[in-house]
């Protein structure tokens, strides 16, 4: 009996980039802000938590413009509040749209532009400082 091929296997070097890190961290912002009302790590910690951050209401829910702007932990002591997210992803669903295609096309262009000197910082400082795996 013949035997299968089996599928290669593709072997990619596991790499960490600050760039990709950065416009991951931005939709993240976007859509947080959009939904919640509240960046991503006041979303994540609560808004006293957070340097800058807003000051919590009376019942611990964090202020914001517009309404209030939903953390973690009120999500989970109250999903009845999800309610309240829906009515923002409603509200906010073209801007957040605009912001996001536009983050994506400066991110874009950005890389485009600066290829040649992120590839001699790679290069010569990242990769013997902290190893192949990290990239800027």
């Amino acid at each position: 009996m013949a035997r299968r091929r089996t599928k290669r296997k593709t072997r990619r070097r596991k790499t960490f980039s600050f760039i990709n890190a950065a416009e991951s961290l931005a939709y993240a912002n976007i859509i947080s802000t959009g939904l919640f009302r509240a960046n991503i790590a006041e979303w994540i910690f609560g808004g006293e938590m957070v340097p800058g951050g807003v000051e919590t209401g009376g019942w611990g829910v964090v202020g914001g413009q517009g309404g209030y702007a939903l953390g973690l932990a009120e999500l989970i002591r109250d999903p009845s509040l999800f309610g309240q997210v829906a009515g923002n992803a409603r509200a906010n669903a073209a801007s957040m749209a605009i912001n996001a295609t536009l983050t994506g096309v400066s991110f874009r262009i950005f890389k485009r532009l600066l290829r040649r000197p992120l590839a001699n910082v790679n290069r010569n400082v990242m990769k013997p400082l902290l190893g192949a795996g990290i990239r800027l």
